[in-house]
């Protein structure tokens, strides 16, 4: 009866430890993960040329003075962003004012003589007809008139050459962008013709690539590429070449090649180094995934592939993009699905939920 007991109590507290083991592994399993999926692609593409280039804005122009005068105001800083219209640099007008209040004084009196010398005709013409005042008499009348007629012109176009200075002395920008230089200051007298700053408009970026001769003949106005930045690893944009000139460089026997790419939220920056991707190479067929589908850590790539409602990560290698595709190098299968959201923080074998089910039962079907 005691060996029948002890074994009984044995066996009883070996399934009670399971039973807390077999709890224990529940409660650290990870929960489903809630994930969206697309399925890897094959594509054939052409494989990429990339070739190095320097981002220039689409305008860039030395903003320089129609007349001389001395600074008054400096607005225009380096750095700073002008709207058209804006003033960047004032002069100081007070003299071209004393010269246009003059001016305008001499054109008045030069209006009275003029009335004056137009009712003086008037009586001398009456007089020549009674036979009172000789034609000479007339003549320099008329002559007197006349004169003083050049004379009113003549102020008035002074006149309107100051309005046009004291106009002209306040620099106004020609197109929105920022200052990038300052040749002047306050205080320095700037000659006509004279830079005061210069501004450039990055809204387009312009991409300068110097072909070499052998792809020339594989590119044309129109063809789309895909730009990357050594300064902006996390950005990749389409472009298409805008401009080609066909004449090489004698020395470097290169062509030049422009791509111009939208940057109204200003990211790209003037003078960035930036790789361009031509599609001129060599068909390949190649396994693409989603950008978003890949994961990084500690300089290693992988995807996480859905096997069985649980998440499974897959080593891989990545190479050309396409859009917003890229290549997957490793033992990747046609159809699969891969998660492309919320695989930041998912786990080895972790069973996950997918939002897209549309997308997983059409994969069933198939």
């Amino acid at each position: 009866m005691k060996p029948y007991s002890t074994s009984f109590l044995s066996i009883t507290l070996i399934a009670i430890f399971l039973l807390i083991q077999s709890s224990q592994s529940l409660a650290q399993a990870p929960p489903a993960a809630p994930v969206v999926v697309d399925k890897v692609q094959q594509e054939t593409l052409q494989k990429p040329v990339t070739l190095v280039g320097a981002v220039e804005p689409d305008k860039r122009s030395i903003i320089a003075s129609e007349i001389e005068g001395l600074v008054e105001s400096l607005s225009g800083t380096e750095g700073t962003f002008v709207n058209k219209g804006d003033v960047i640099a004032k002069f100081n007008t007070r003299s071209i004012e004393i010269d246009l209040t003059e001016a305008k004084a001499n054109k008045r009196e030069a209006q009275a003589r003029y009335q004056l010398a137009r009712k003086n005709l008037v009586r001398f013409q009456e007089l020549e007809q009674k036979g009172v005042a000789s034609t000479q008499q007339l003549q320099d009348a008329e002559s007197e008139k006349s004169a003083l007629n050049a004379r009113i012109a003549q102020f008035q176009a002074h006149v309107e050459g100051l309005e046009y200075d004291i106009e002209k002395s306040n620099i106004e920008a020609p197109f929105s962008g920022f200052v990038t230089e300052e040749y002047t200051e306050v205080g320095q007298w700037v000659q006509k013709g004279g830079p005061v700053v210069e501004l450039i408009d990055i809204n387009v970026a312009e991409i300068s690539i110097d072909m070499p001769e052998r792809y020339i003949s594989k590119v044309n106005k129109g063809l789309g590429v895909i730009v990357n930045f050594d300064a902006l690893p996390d950005l990749s944009i389409k472009g298409e070449i805008t401009s080609l000139v066909p004449q090489a460089d004698k020395e470097t026997r290169t062509f030049p090649v422009k791509i111009k790419l939208d940057n109204k939220d200003g990211i790209i920056k003037s003078g960035m180094v930036a790789r361009v991707s031509f599609p001129i190479g060599n068909p390949s067929t190649v396994k693409l995934v989603p950008k978003d589908a890949v994961v990084t850590r500690n300089n290693a790539n992988f995807i996480y592939i859905i096997t069985e409602g649980a998440a499974q990560p897959l080593s891989v290698t990545t190479g050309m993009a396409f859009e917003d595709k890229i290549q997957v190098i490793g033992p990747v299968e046609i159809g699969q699905l891969v998660v492309v959201k919320g695989n930041e923080r998912l786990m080895p074998n972790q069973p996950v939920k997918i939002l897209n089910q549309d997308l997983e039962e059409k994969q069933k079907v198939n």
